[in-house]
């Protein structure tokens, strides 16, 4: 059996493998680190490549995953997560993460933005957003645990958005277009 891939067949077996994994949050960042660059070509950086600008890929991906306390977008601490991949990945006992589009690619046509995506568990990008812009599944969370998550992890996007740090990376990237 590969590493890091357990027997679990059904979704609660899944997320007893999670919750087990210490690294369950984080096993997946070599690939996700990769996949980021198919978003950042759609964002208008035509001409990144991992092999060409690893170093700014991977600063990127920590920033914004930094801003998610390096968790899903909508996690809540509990002791089975709510946060969970498409079936045909419950054998891996680690989120293999999506990016999620805060503005809906499926209701806006600039959701291509730099500053638009986040890294979101299948289940939630899925079944959560569902292809909702991020102020309508607020409305809908209402005051729950998850809505007062994202209003937080939303805060410390603007607050990065906001920084020297991200002003710079984004020079960097612009000598990609």
């Amino acid at each position: 059996m590969e590493s890091g891939t357990t027997q679990a067949g059904t979704l609660k077996a899944h997320r007893e493998a999670l919750a087990r994994n210490p690294a369950a949050y984080t096993a997946d960042l070599p690939r996700i680190r990769l996949t980021a660059v198919h978003h950042l070509k759609k964002c208008g950086f035509r001409r990144v490549t991992h092999v060409r600008c690893s170093s700014l890929v991977d600063r990127f991906v920590d920033a914004i995953f930094d801003t998610q306390d390096r968790l899903p977008f909508f996690h809540v601490d509990n002791p089975l997560p709510y946060c969970w991949n498409a079936p045909k990945d419950w054998a891996h006992n680690y989120i293999r993460y999506e990016w999620g589009h805060l503005f809906s690619r499926n209701q806006n046509e600039g959701a291509h933005d730099i500053e638009n995506i986040c890294l979101q568990s299948a289940r939630c990008n899925q079944h959560v957003q569902t292809s909702m812009d991020i102020d309508e599944v607020l409305r809908w969370l209402g005051g729950s645990c998850v809505a007062e998550r994202v209003r937080r992890v939303l805060a410390r996007r603007q607050e990065l958005f906001g920084t020297d740090k991200w002003s710079e990376l984004l020079d960097e990237f612009s000598g990609f277009r």
